[in-house]
């Protein structure tokens, strides 16, 4: 059986929480203490569709300017790009357009479309929160994004995001390796 393998990409300002996202997705698992993403952090998950399995690469690249160089590397050839901001600091928000712009040339090679998804993350600070839900889905829509809250401490939509990824990666006519299972 082929299996078609896909690359999708978490970025996002410092501390937003992506690699705690991709913990909670992966082991189920969330710790108070933070650690940086020191380079890049590579995960694979199998997702079974009725028309097959897709294999999804995630790629968690440290949020750092130090890291430009590394997460150029990345870029190129991603089927699907994870925004991450945190809804209790508002610059981590602010900065999602500009990001969008950015790679939208870095992975196409020219300003256009980008496959992906807005996550606002750490909705369990619900009394600390800044940007609002209707916020982030304006965003979300100006840039044809699909957008999800979550929280990675408590799990809530992580899921989600992940198997929406997955799905619109399989639409995609272009796997990254067909690899055999």
């Amino acid at each position: 059986m082929s299996v078609d393998i896909y690359k999708s990409m978490l970025v996002g300002s410092p501390n937003v929480g992506k690699s705690s996202i991709l913990r909670r997705f992966k082991f189920d698992e969330f710790s108070e203490s933070y650690h940086s993403t020191i380079g890049v952090d590579m995960s694979a998950s199998a997702f079974e569709f009725p028309s097959g399995k897709i294999v999804l690469t995630i790629i968690d690249v440290g949020g750092q300017p130090a890291f430009t160089d590394v997460q150029n590397a990345f870029f190129e050839g991603t089927h699907h790009i994870i925004f991450i901001y945190d809804v209790t600091k508002e610059s981590t928000f602010k900065r999602i357009p500009s990001l969008y712009e950015l790679l939208s040339r870095k992975v196409n090679g020219e300003a256009s479309f980008l496959n992906g998804s807005l996550v606002a993350n750490k909705i369990d600070l619900e009394s600390e929160r800044v940007v609002t839900q209707k916020d982030g889905r304006h965003t979300a829509n100006i840039l044809s994004l699909k957008y999800f809250e979550v929280s990675a401490k408590t799990g809530e939509g992580i899921s989600e995001v992940f198997t929406h990824a997955a799905e619109e990666c399989r639409k995609s006519d272009h796997p990254s390796v067909e690899g055999i299972l």
